[in-house]
């Protein structure tokens, strides 16, 4: 069995907690992030530098911990600007009526693949199955259609 080098090591964890954190986590928790810079940051020093497995982990500790101190103040304020607003992108989209929609009763429609709840937007007449229809607007998992303008 050969033994791998602190480099190698710290460089195969590095990879795996930032692609861990980018594909599994999509930036919402940060901490393999930052062990994972921590890891990188090791690996790089360990290439240069031969190093035992002690201070090769040491120094991956206190990297990731400054990475921690530095970078979560950044990102946490980055995470939390505002986005766009969820739904927007649905007003104006194409449905298809699969049950009549009245003012007296909801009615069913198929959008993005699934089966909607739907009432009629505000000045809106009934509209018939198989009739022309658009998302007017979006409140929580209700919509609203309308035959469009």
């Amino acid at each position: 069995m050969t033994d791998i080098s602190p480099a190698v090591f710290y460089l195969s964890l590095a990879v795996v907690l930032i692609a861990a954190e980018l594909l599994i986590l999509q930036l919402s928790v940060f901490w393999f992030l930052f062990f994972g810079v921590g890891a990188l940051i090791t690996a790089v020093i360990s290439w240069f530098i031969p190093l035992t497995w002690l201070v090769s982990t040491s120094i991956f500790l206190v990297s990731s911990l400054a990475m921690a101190l530095l970078l979560y103040p950044i990102l946490r304020k980055w995470q939390a600007k505002p986005g766009p607003i969820a739904g927007n992108d649905a007003i104006g989209q194409r449905v298809v009526v699969l049950k009549t929609i009245s003012r007296d009763k909801n009615g069913q429609v198929q959008w993005s693949g699934s089966t909607w709840n739907a009432e009629l937007a505000d000045g809106e007449k009934e509209i018939a199955v198989g009739e022309p229809a658009v998302i007017i607007k979006l409140e929580g998992i209700r919509l609203f259609v309308g035959r469009g303008r």
